[in-house]
């Protein structure tokens, strides 16, 4: 069996943590040893004692515990420092969050490692389970904390999202019809908003079985959100796809400023694929900024801000898959799990995903030929 190392994640303002300990207690049931990093579980309230009672042995540091595990996960991706205590003996489970130009691939491919990426990981129907799990997460909190940032004392209009009595509620554009998109849209319409979803993919709206009064899709083309913008007090931007090149439209500053002073911008797509000519990357410390009176939001990260939930949700939909690598080994949990298969992002410095291959031009290598040749 492959032991299991968890790393703690060392972005400062991301206390998510990559196996919570139930699901180290699953894992040492079936007889898994596990590792973990000292402190990996404190921004969740997880104390070792709490690891050491599901059976995990808690190392005091990511050299040691990279030395002494197999399997490693994590949430965020390797970061430039941990790639460096990385090498072909070791497989790294966790998400890759790659930016337009794939910067981030190169560094995990100089480590050599054998690398799973959970936002890759597609199940039998097409559909991204941990990836869409956290999504939903993320979803939900762009409309919560849209609804805090309209207040005074956040430098918002001073209105309540809901609207009260004969006041009417507040208006919710979303740009971006995937999941985030979608659980916004759901989200904010319970909480009482008018909502506009404007999708970057008109032929899949019909798909969207979330119409209703005061919820309204439509085709995104510049013109429809310019005439959406002046009565728009919230405006979320979530448009990011693996699958296809960059997108080719921006919201540029004479756009922004077409929202009335004390709108609210969630633009969660600010890392990935930025859209947005007056964002840049914020972080849940200080999580926005104001330009021209238009209060900007900008945590790319922003299901961190509920790390235990989030941390849950994570563990319970990797517990399996960890599972399957850590009993079966490598070229046998292939085999196992075909769900795997498609998040084996690279091997020993060779992109094995056909989607990352062909999105940053990399050449493509079947997994399978590769471990018939030993490499």
């Amino acid at each position: 069996m492959l032991k299991v190392g968890v790393l703690k994640e060392i972005k400062n303002d991301d206390g998510r943590v990559g196996i919570c300990p139930n699901g180290v207690k699953t894992l040492c049931s079936e007889g898994i040893e596990v590792f973990v990093e000292s402190g990996a579980g404190e921004g969740c309230d997880f104390s070792d004692d709490m690891y050491i009672g599901a059976g995990a042995t808690i190392l005091p540091s990511a050299e040691k515990l990279i030395r002494k595990a197999e399997l490693i996960v994590k949430v965020l991706p390797i970061s430039p420092v941990e790639a460096e205590l990385i090498n072909d003996s070791h497989i790294v489970f966790s998400f890759l969050k790659l930016n337009p130009k794939g910067e981030r691939l190169k560094p995990l491919i100089n480590s050599n490692t054998i690398y799973f990426g959970s936002d890759l990981l597609e199940d039998d129907q097409g559909t991204h389970p941990i990836l869409e799990a956290i999504s939903e997460v993320a979803g939900r909190m762009a409309v919560h904390v849209g609804a805090n940032l309209l207040s005074v004392s956040q430098g918002g209009k001073g209105i309540l999202l809901s609207g009260a009595d004969v006041i009417p509620p507040a208006t919710v554009t979303i740009v971006g019809s995937g999941l985030i998109g979608r659980v916004s849209a759901v989200q904010a319409w319970t909480n009482g908003a008018n909502v506009n979803l404007l999708s970057l993919k008109p032929e899949n709206i019909k798909s969207y079985d979330i119409v209703r009064d005061g919820l309204s899709i439509k085709e995104f083309t510049p013109e429809n959100l310019r005439d959406l913008l002046p009565e728009t007090d919230v405006l979320i931007v979530s448009v990011y796809s693996l699958r296809y090149p960059e997108v080719e439209f921006s919201i540029d500053k004479k756009m922004v400023n077409l929202l009335k002073p004390g709108s609210v911008i969630i633009d969660l797509s600010v890392e990935q694929s930025p859209v947005v000519e007056t964002s840049h990357v914020t972080n849940i410390n200080q999580p926005t900024f104001r330009v021209n009176d238009i209060v900007h939001y900008c945590v790319p990260n922003i299901s961190a801000t509920v790390p235990l939930t989030s941390s849950q949700i994570y563990t319970k939909k990797i517990i399996p898959f960890v599972q399957i690598l850590a009993k079966n080994g490598l070229k046998n949990g292939l085999n196992k799990s075909p769900e795997l298969l498609s998040a084996l992002a690279m091997y020993k410095g060779k992109i094995t995903n056909r989607i990352l291959a062909d999105r940053f031009d990399y050449t493509f290598h079947n997994i399978f030929d590769l471990l018939d040749l030993n490499l």
